[in-house]
């Protein structure tokens, strides 16, 4: 177990804060979205949020009826986007065209040289190239400006290219089978306001379209809005000297593909206004290549839906910025400490309730500041420390989870697993509670919590497997666990009380820090001293001679321990590696067989006990009787635990 490292700054902002922005306090009637050239993908697209007009907002106050980060579905049915954020034929509207060769005033439109001023509400058609010049919108307060980039190119050597001066949105429609491209060259200025981005709006912006658009942001940021940015379509191609889209209130994706290579962040919201700051994805396709953050967020972080790929600072080999060498931490391989390269980071709340998501990080690859939920989607990540890191709580409701290199796997002061699938892999702890401001040293328990309740938790970790620096608690579930090698570290290692209640456990490890549940524990639980090497078949038999649950051990160890509701006290167990018997106990107890350090804060018999050299045993339930069936079942193939087939 290693020591407290997590930082303990407290947010008191809260997801549900957030939502009351997002949600909808009642939803008017879906309309319906049309497009010539991709009608069948907008109206799909719209068909699952609100659309509403005479809303008169993007987003209205209300907390809706969605809490505490579990949203599901709520979201996708009540988070707001208008009409005009989508694309529609502007094939029947009046239109202003604008030739950016030989640009010329029209209504609405000024010129004065290489630049090119929009002054009122409409529709304006983008064609030909500009060359340094620069587009402005500089409407009413309450107008709506609609670029339509019908193959442009905006180049520009002294300030942003576009640069939406005064709108109430400015929206940037891109049509099928059209290729428009932006560049700047340094980053201008309007007075005392920098414009810090290639395409730079004042006001709320929305991308939507099929077509394609490239942004080369050589001085700065790629697309910034002072208030929104949205994008609901699209194929958007950035490279950025620095962050690729930023959205001051919020960057929201509904559709689209967003690919961006940025020497900075990739996406960023910066307004600390609780209900500002966030950063949601609920659709599309974004792949993002950052040097230093993927994702990074004020307030708060929802992935709902859609495909999310970050590599962040070099991914998991690249600079590694914490950890502790006493405890087979990753060490900072650089002097500047300031520099974050997380995968995606929220200050406040980093929800996961679907879609996919794969990351690979320098540094931690999901991070929250505060608390963190995965409730659905999928998730894949590679870290040069943590591969998912809360400051305060971490909750597993549902979703797949695969770590597949870490320093440590989940961290969190408050870590609680209710269900899903997790597979982790760490070279140090594979799950750490610990934190908190009255952490435990050796022997003295903290006020931090490890809590197993449900779902199937895999993990392979060189340090100990699941650790708290207070209590670990199995109430259910099924868990595997290949720990240690060195024994210096433990399968299981806990400051508090390590108790068992009911679930499906099996651990194989070292002997030199085993420790086994107190005996306060509901569940019984056996341990034995047993021998095997890495790609061994741990199989684990009744009396009847029926297999209860096996599994691949993907490290050497000398201890195996399991736990489930159908160890009997009085029946026999029997361990087998590789198919030849290794060691067998009979359940006297609570706790039976080779005992270790047990609990510090834990109950009688389980501080010292028998030598490892005791009796030999242990056995897991098949599911045949009481339902619960571990992956491989009964006669089945057994499942590899994680990890290489290396002894290391």
């Amino acid at each position: 177990m290693k020591p407290n490292r997590l930082s303990m700054k407290k947010h008191t902002l809260r997801f549900a804060v957030i939502l009351s922005a997002l949600i909808l306090a009642g939803c008017a009637s879906t309309q319906s979205t049309t497009s010539s050239t991709s009608a069948s993908s907008a109206s799909s697209t719209v068909s699952t949020v609100s659309t509403s007009e005479e809303s008169g907002a993007d987003e209205t106050d209300s907390t809706g009826g969605a809490m505490n980060g579990t949203i599901g579905s709520v979201i996708e049915a009540n988070l707001s986007f208008k009409n005009k954020d989508f694309y529609i034929d502007y094939s029947t509207e009046d239109t202003v065209k604008i030739d950016l060769s030989a640009p010329k005033e029209a209504d609405g439109v000024k010129v004065s040289g290489s630049t090119v001023t929009i002054t009122e509400a409409g529709t304006y058609v983008l064609s030909g190239t500009l060359t340094d010049g620069q587009v402005i919108i500089d409407a009413g307060d309450e107008d709506d400006v609609r670029l339509v980039l019908e193959n442009a190119s905006i180049t520009c050597t002294t300030t942003a290219p576009v640069y939406a001066k005064n709108a109430d949105k400015v929206i940037i429609s891109l049509p099928e089978n059209t290729e428009s491209t932006v560049t700047d060259t340094v980053t201008g200025t309007d007075g005392n306001d920098a414009l810090t981005a290639a395409i730079f709006a004042k006001c709320d912006l929305s991308v939507n379209g099929t077509g394609t658009l490239n942004v080369n942001a050589n001085a700065n940021d790629g697309i910034t809005s002072k208030d929104k940015l949205k994008i609901t379509g699209g194929v958007l191609n950035i490279t950025s000297a620095d962050d690729g889209l930023v959205g001051k209130d919020a960057v929201l994706i509904k559709d689209g593909t967003v690919h961006i290579t940025a020497s900075g962040n990739g996406i960023k919201s910066t307004e600390s206004e609780a209900d500002k700051g966030y950063v949601y994805i609920g659709g599309g396709t974004v792949n993002i290549t950052a040097e230093q953050d993927g994702i990074q967020a004020k307030t708060s972080v929802l992935i709902s839906a859609g495909e999310v790929n970050v590599t962040a600072g070099g991914g998991a080999n690249g600079e590694q910025k914490t950890g502790n060498a006493m405890f087979g931490g990753a060490q900072s391989t650089t002097t500047d400490e300031t520099l974050s390269t997380k995968g995606i980071k929220a200050e406040a709340a980093l929800d996961i309730t679907g879609g996919t998501v794969t990351v690979d990080s320098a540094d931690d690859s999901l991070h929250s500041n505060d608390s963190m939920t995965v409730s659905g989607g999928g998730i894949t990540v590679k870290s040069g420390d943590d591969g998912l890191h809360a400051d305060n709580t971490l909750t597993i409701e549902d979703g797949t989870i695969v770590v597949e290199e870490s320093c440590e796997g989940l961290e969190a002061i408050d870590l609680t697993i209710n269900g899903g699938t997790i597979d982790v892999t760490a070279s140090d702890d594979g799950l750490n509670a610990a934190g908190s401001s009255v952490d435990g040293g050796f022997g003295t328990a903290g006020a931090d919590t490890l809590t197993i309740n449900g779902g199937t938790l895999t993990v392979n970790a060189s340090g100990d497997g699941l650790d708290s620096n207070g209590a670990l608690t199995i109430n259910g579930g099924t868990v595997y666990v290949s720990g240690p090698t060195s024994d210096g570290n433990g399968t299981f290692d806990c400051d508090g009380v390590f108790t068992i209640n009911g679930g499906v456990v099996l651990g194989t490890g070292s002997s030199g820090m085993l420790k086994t549940p107190t005996t306060d524990s509901k569940q019984n639980t056996i341990s034995v001293s047993c021998t095997g090497s890495a790609g061994d078949t741990v199989e684990v038999k009744g009396a009847d001679g029926n297999t209860l649950v096996s599994a691949v051990a993907p490290k050497s160890f000398t201890n195996v321990m399991f736990s489930t509701p159908d160890i009997t006290e009085g029946e026999t167990y029997t361990v087998y590696v590789n198919g030849t018997e290794a060691a067998s106990e009979t359940c006297s107890g609570v706790v039976s067989g080779a005992t270790g350090m047990g609990s510090f804060g834990g109950g009688p018999g389980n501080m010292g006990g028998r030598a490892l050299n005791g009796g030999m045993g242990g056995q897991m339930p098949n599911g045949n009787s009481d339902g619960i069936t571990p992956p491989n079942g009964n006669g089945g193939t057994p499942p590899q635990m994680p990890g290489n087939t290396s002894d290391t």
